[in-house]
């Protein structure tokens, strides 16, 4: 919450995987498990990762978390959805139509038309992460 009363604001948004361009993640994992899969959408191989928290330690958006098996995990953008056509999870039961999902290099995709139309903003833009997660304003 920001201002002082009784002109405060507040910001309500989900909190995840920003899967940045220039993750942070990605390039202090040891193992390789944090990689970027095809179309961008950073991910982790569970059967590589050994737990040890630096991807965690690096991300500014406090996205990742410890899995009870022994891996670190993170939002992966329902990958397996994708791959079919499908909006990942999120996009698909928000009851008030405000998650938008897509291909940002697609002139035409829903989340790119929302993007023109309407102003944006990232989280942490002087982190040099370069997020690719938008919030609308």
């Amino acid at each position: 919450m920001n201002g002082t009363y009784p002109q405060l604001e507040i910001e309500i948004r989900s909190e995840r995987c920003n899967h940045c361009i220039n993750a942070p993640c990605v390039r202090c994992c040891p193992t390789g498990a944090s990689h970027f899969a095809e179309g961008g959408i950073v991910l982790v191989e569970h059967n590589k990762c050994i737990g040890c928290g630096a991807c965690m330690a690096s991300c500014p958006y406090d996205a990742r978390y410890p899995h009870p098996d022994g891996y670190v995990d993170k939002c992966t953008f329902c990958i397996h959805r994708i791959k079919i056509g499908l909006a990942p999870a999120c996009a698909a039961v928000c009851p008030t139509k405000c998650i938008y999902f897509g291909d940002l290099d697609d002139p035409n995709s829903d989340v790119s038309v929302v993007l023109k139309k309407r102003k944006s903003k990232t989280l942490i833009p002087e982190a040099g992460t370069k997020p690719q997660l938008y919030f609308l304003i």
